[in-house]
């Protein structure tokens, strides 16, 4: 039996469309969160909403003591009941260093003591984030920002805004980020061994695994309780044990130390292949500490904590994913009270290096439920996090305990946003409802905070702190002692179907398809036809930023003024910086900000000029009038030079005023810029695992003999096809050999495809797509319409306007009609920021039409913009990265979904800097990038060539908004477009050997060895799907696995039969 791949974003363009847009008009939540304190304030989100053009009024009021303290407020008329309210706002302070800021509302039936809190500093300013919903609809309200300490300091405020969210609103926003992060569009393509598509097969597709982890904490009730497994094991996928690892249960008394209980727990969760959290290593509450230790002397407590932490985690190294480490740390300090201020650093390193692929969290109450806690703030909980992290600690994760009392998902999203700054994955650890509620209160609020963290992005996983015990459960029970469900319990039996796919049934239609949105995890589907059956498994600021690397090798160097001509050969004036002794065989890298005088807007390019070459474009940037814009790029130095100068240009001639800002230019040795290459391959495309082996009463099996084969890469490595591989069995086979991708040449555009009006022939595409179907390959479709005249069919460039409109009418439907869901991409109107037939003939929005028109007749393919010399080189000012950018911009604007980023690659000598510089910028829009027609020009030498080739891709497999490679190497008897991997023997060329060597060291392989003491085995590898075949004794296990990208280790739980 074979199984779908986990629906994972990775893979995202192996086997998935887009995902799942709703249709909404409302307003759409904004996501946008800030840690930094900044010298000028953004935006005001929303526009401001409800608060736009309104000025705060500033009160006074007595405190209890009888001081007198001023602050800003906003007067509110007419606030809705039931209305989520979120309400951001930039705040500094001016006579304090720092103030923990609290803003509140009151109206005339109720107080909210905290909406939100941002500790704001003296000269900078800070952004906080929060929000309410009322329960009554008050005439008058006041939103009060005040100092939490009660002193009377000055608040300065801008930017602020409040913005109104209706029921059906907020839940219309949850369910399109939960379609966006939880869910993808699927298509099955069904075909025989010939790859000729097969119309109605009857299609099953089951999801058997979920990939959100939900669970529950479970207590030693568990244990031989049959009921409480089963009822446990349908439901949840996650476990925590509520008490059994921690201190004064594993050691109640000193020395006498017995894991008999978590043992047996863990052989339950190891059984039923549930992921378990380990909580915890050390409670800084000493209430919940073992009592013999609260009087020991310093060292005898260090020798205490010493025993325990070596003891528990190489019990139970790679046993559970994560460990909250030091339990609460915001609210208790007992262990930095006893053994100094690194107590806690000490205790996160020591863990890393017992238990190194374990995922380290803080874990803290109050931090989401609430703001009303100074202890633990949002801010407060990111400042710890960060001391840690510069104090050496290995900090994975983000642990919120979630004992709600009346939730409030405006403040709870808005927290979950700022943390989500941080870049780690956020776990919700014990949520629960307080028992001061009814049980149906509890439920109501339950399934509010339940929707609030799945529909969050930045959420990786949820934990009831529900565990059953003798009578009760901690705060909330989802059943009672006979598991009947509670009505908590119907809450979570209700969103585990809803965020699950279930079954689903249907058959192909006439292109061979079958189409679905799913739940992200993994699926059986089942394929009948004919009684055969198969199963298969960016912006322009106010001020500019710091310099990046602090200046580097031009830190504190003051610019020159630099007499140049200019590109119309006219004297201008330049900002320069002199460069001495540059060094051969170096990358730099280089960036500043840049504001212009004289126009409101310019191309500004830099350039460099050595003692013995000239770089006539090193990077661009759309500069603009009253405000600073960031330019990046770099240049590679083959030899050394003493002096070399760096000069900004008018793209367009023009005289100008250049400023310059924040200059920056970092060098780094081959050696440097590879290991950097190599650290986002491993963090980007790589990711740990450890397999548990166990038997089927959960018993570990130790010396168990583990092989893991990669069979599938994640990553989509291509070339484009031509013809010329029908029929050609050694094409065939080198190239499904080595790729996973393919695009054809020429085949589908419009000359080949009707070179005669109205005689439209797709005999040899489809032949192709058989190919590719047969061994499944996945395709892009290039192209629909191609904008270079010379490219265009000639009977088209002499037709009238309206003739060719309905020329290009028919290409679209008849083209996208046929191959309807067979591409994963699709490139719409190719070139089009330097060639422009269509809109010349059919008006400016041509190309906006073209886009709408594929798009409804294929929703589930990605729609690209494919240009070139936008990576290739910043010399072509027709497609600079901000003039692609800027098209992109017009294209959404004008209503089209843009999905994707297709830049062709056509390279002569390559700048690595300059390319990885570009491809920054562009991932600042957060749409897949793909290298769509990688080439290296011959007029090169195919040695050279090979050395080139290696660059590119090199730098387009690291870089982490890269999310596929095609190369342009089509083979035809007289050869290829411009570099080709073999002979027409299919022997390799210099650049097929580089093609190959990349593709053994991006791939794992196959890896052997045993399980160790823990009945575990690990290793890191490229993201894919494996297979794994276990060993022990006479008994053997198959089972198969998907590396999708994410932080954590993944853990996959397999069981020996008797």
């Amino acid at each position: 039996m074979q199984y779908l791949p986990f629906f994972c974003p990775l893979l995202l363009l192996l086997f998935l469309g887009s995902s799942l847009v709703l249709s909404y008009d409302g307003p759409l939540y904004d996501s946008s969160a800030y840690r930094e304190c900044k010298l000028l304030p953004e935006e005001p989100l929303y526009n401001g909403g409800i608060l736009k053009d309104q000025d705060p009024n500033l009160l006074r009021s007595i405190l209890d003591n009888g001081d007198q303290v001023s602050y800003p407020t906003f007067l509110l008329q007419n606030l809705t009941q039931g209305n989520k309210y979120c309400f951001s706002v930039w705040i500094k302070i001016n006579n304090a260093d720092s103030a923990l800021v609290r803003a509140s509302l009151v109206t005339e039936e109720t107080t909210l003591s905290c909406i939100g809190t941002v500790i704001a500093k003296q000269g900078c300013w800070s952004f906080l984030k929060g929000g309410f919903v009322l329960t009554s609809s008050p005439k008058l309200s006041e939103l009060n920002l005040q100092d939490s300490a009660g002193r009377d300091i000055d608040i300065e405020i801008a930017s602020a805004s409040l913005q109104p969210f209706t029921e059906e609103q907020w839940s219309l926003n949850q369910q399109t980020k939960i379609n966006k992060a939880r869910k993808r569009a699927v298509i099955i393509h069904v075909s025989d061994r010939h790859g000729a598509k097969l119309q109605g097969a009857a299609i099953t597709v089951e999801q058997v695994s979920k990939d959100f982890p939900f669970g529950s904490a479970i207590a030693k009730t568990i244990i031989g309780n049959s009921r409480y497994q089963k009822w446990f094991t349908e439901r949840f996928n996650a476990a925590v044990f509520e008490n059994e690892l921690k201190w004064d249960a594993t050691e109640p008394t000193p020395g006498q130390v017995n894991y008999t209980i978590p043992d047996q727990m863990l052989k339950f969760v190891r059984a039923n292949q549930i992921i378990t959290r380990g909580h915890n290593i050390f409670w800084e509450n000493p209430k919940s500490s073992p009592k013999w230790i609260l009087n020991l002397t310093s060292p005898d407590l260090q020798s205490a904590v010493t025993s325990r932490i070596q003891s528990l985690m190489s019990r139970y190294k790679e046993e559970f994913i994560h460990w909250d480490v030091s339990n609460e740390m915001l609210h208790f300090d007992f262990y930095e009270q006893k053994l100094g201020p690194n107590a806690t650093l000490q205790f996160f390193t020591k863990a890393h290096q017992i238990d190194p692929l374990a995922t380290l969290f803080m874990n803290e109450y109050n931090v989401v439920e609430t703001c009303n806690d100074d202890n633990s703030t949002v801010d407060t909980y990111i400042s710890r996090m960060i001391e840690l992290k510069q104090g050496g600690v290995t900090m994975d994760g983000i642990g919120l305990q979630g004992h709600f009392d009346v939730p409030n998902p405006p403040l709870m999203r808005a927290i979950l946003d700022k943390l989500a700054t941080l870049g780690l994955p956020i776990w919700l650890t014990e949520v629960d409802i307080s028992k001061q509620f009814s049980k149906e209160s509890q439920a109501i609020y339950l399934e509010e905070v339940l929707r609030e963290g799945f529909s969050h992005p930045a959420v990786n996983g949820m934990i009831l702190w529900t565990a059953i015990r003798q009578n009760s459960c901690y705060q909330m029970c989802l059943t009672d002692n006979d598991f009947n469900n509670l009505p908590a319990g119907d809450t979570v039996d209700k969103l585990l179907k809803e965020w699950q796919t279930g079954i689903l049934e249907g058959k192909t239609n006439e292109h061979g398809s079958y189409s679905f949105h799913g739940f992200l995890g993994e699926y059986k589907v089942t394929a009948k036809y004919d009684n055969k059956t198969v199963i298969s498994t960016f912006s322009c600021k106010s001020l500019p930023e710091a310099p990046l690397y602090n200046g580097g090798s031009i830190k504190n160097q003051t610019q020159q003024i630099h007499n140049n001509l200019s590109l119309s050969r006219t004297a201008v004036k330049s900002p320069a910086f002199v460069l001495y002794n540059l060094t051969g065989n170096t990358m730099y890298s280089f960036s500043s900000w840049i504001t212009i005088n004289g126009t409101d807007s310019a191309v500004i390019k830099a350039s460099l000029t050595t003692d013995n070459n000239t770089f006539n474009c090193m990077g661009t940037v759309s500069a603009k009038l009253g405000c600073w814009s960031f330019l990046k790029g770099g240049f590679v130095m083959e030899s050394p030079s003493n002096y070399a100068l760096i000069y900004f240009q008018n793209l367009d001639g023009g005289q100008i005023n250049i400023t310059v800002s924040s200059a920056s230019l970092q060098p780094f040795t081959d050696q440097q810029w590879r290991i950097n290459q190599q650290l986002l391959i491993e963090t980007e495309r790589k990711r740990m695992a450890t397999l548990h082996v166990s038997d089927v009463d959960g018993n570990r099996l130790q010396g168990a003999t583990i092989v893991v084969e990669q069979v599938s890469r994640d990553f989509p490595f291509g070339s484009a096809i031509a013809q010329t591989i029908l029929g050609n069995l050694p094409y065939q086979n080198w190239f499904f050999e080595r790729f996973n991708a393919a695009v054809f040449e020429d085949e589908l555009k419009w000359y080949s495809t009707e070179p005669q009006p109205g005689i439209v022939n797709y005999t040899t595409p489809d032949q192709m797509l058989e190919f590719v179907r047969r061994n499944q390959i996945i395709a892009r479709g290039h192209n629909i319409f191609w904008e270079n005249p010379n490219f265009t069919p000639s009977w088209v460039r002499n037709l009238t306007g309206p003739e060719l409109q309905t020329a290009v009418k028919f290409r679209i439907q008849s083209l996208m009609n046929h191959y309807k869901n067979e591409f994963i991409h699709w490139d719409v109107d190719n070139e089009m920021l330097h060639y422009n037939f269509y809109e010349q003939r059919l008006g400016p929005n041509a190309s906006l039409q073209f886009f709408e028109t594929a798009q409804k007749s294929d929703p589930l393919a990605r729609l690209f913009m494919n240009e070139f010399n936008v990576l290739e080189t910043c010399d072509d000012r027709n497609s600079t990265v901000d003039a692609y950018i800027s098209r992109l911009g017009e294209l959404g604007k004008g209503g089209v979904s843009m999905d994707g980023i297709g830049l062709e690659g056509h390279f002569t000598v390559p700048n690595p800097p300059l390319i990885r510089a570009v491809l920054d910028k562009l991932a600042t829009l957060g749409l897949p990038i793909w290298l769509t027609e990688v080439d290296i020009s011959k007029s090169l030498d195919q040695e050279t060539q090979a050395r080139y080739l290696e660059a590119v891709l090199r730098e387009g497999f690291s870089h982490p908004s890269i999310n596929g490679i095609m190369l342009w190497t089509a083979l035809h008897p007289y050869g290829c477009y411009q570099m080709c991997l073999t002979d027409n023997n299919f022997q390799n060329l210099p650049a097929g050997n580089v093609v190959d060597t990349l593709l053994k060291e991006w791939q794992t392989g196959a890896v052997e060895g045993q399980t160790d003491d823990h009945g575990s085995f690990s290793f890191d590898g490229f993201l894919g799907e494996y297979n794994v075949t276990v060993n022990y004794g006479n008994r053997t296990a198959n089972s198969s696995f998907t590396l999708c990208r994410d932080d954590e280790t993944k853990h996959w739980n397999i069981q020996l039969q008797s």
